[in-house]
């Protein structure tokens, strides 16, 4: 098995998920996987953002699918699920701890939620996610964030579903969506606007990989 951003679908910010070899990207409120030890392929890059999300940054509400900023941190209750030594279970947080200028891009690196998984660099354009991988940038989540929108990090499919209103152990959150990968295993991220990831989930057709549920946040 292997990891992709968050994810397998990174999701943004903490997008980690269990990915099987057909290279799963994941964002990851929070922790999402990518650097050395993830399969995200592809080089697909987003041209389309989304209009009505804000930037925290300007002064206004930051409602994007995804916040990633500097400081912001994401702490999970990790379930191992069979033999997935990436993510043990426990609680684990991913955080933004450095920024930098990378290959055009302003980036932004988030700690895993994975405990033994490396940290990982975003960019965010609105609703718009990306993860630098091996010198690239990979599309993670793509706009507009609405029921059937599917996009490609070059290597997996990936398609977005309305949630509604989500709970979890950090409070209940809505405009929630669900980036699902589109594969015969059971892989995908929940966000909620304004929040990021809220709940991960991927399992291999074995039954290995890891769940993951928001317990707290920062901001």
């Amino acid at each position: 098995m292997k990891l992709t951003h968050g994810s397998c679908l990174i999701s943004t910010v903490l997008v980690l998920a269990a990915c099987g070899d057909d290279g799963d990207l994941f964002e990851d409120g929070g922790g999402g996987s990518g650097g050395e030890g993830s399969v995200t392929t592809g080089a697909q890059m987003s041209t389309t953002s989304s209009s009505t999300s804000t930037n925290g940054a300007g002064g206004g509400p930051d409602d994007r699918i995804d916040p990633i900023e500097m400081g912001h941190a994401w702490t999970y209750d990790v379930e191992e699920l069979g033999t997935f030594p990436a993510c043990p279970s426990g609680s684990h947080t991913g955080e933004a701890v450095a920024e930098s200028e990378l290959g055009g891009k302003h980036a932004i690196e988030v700690t895993n939620l994975c405990a033994n998984v490396m940290s990982s660099q975003y960019a965010v354009e609105g609703d718009v996610v990306f993860v630098y991988y091996q010198g690239t940038w990979i599309l993670a989540l793509d706009a507009p964030v609405e029921e059937g929108h599917t996009w490609t990090n070059g290597a997996s499919t990936f398609t977005w579903h309305d949630e509604g209103t989500v709970t979890v152990p950090a409070g209940t959150f809505d405009d929630c969506w669900r980036a699902t990968q589109n594969v015969a295993y059971e892989a995908y991220t929940i966000f909620c606007r304004g929040v990021g990831p809220v709940h991960w989930r991927s399992v291999d057709l074995s039954g290995n990989g890891f769940d993951a549920v928001l317990t707290a946040k920062n901001f």
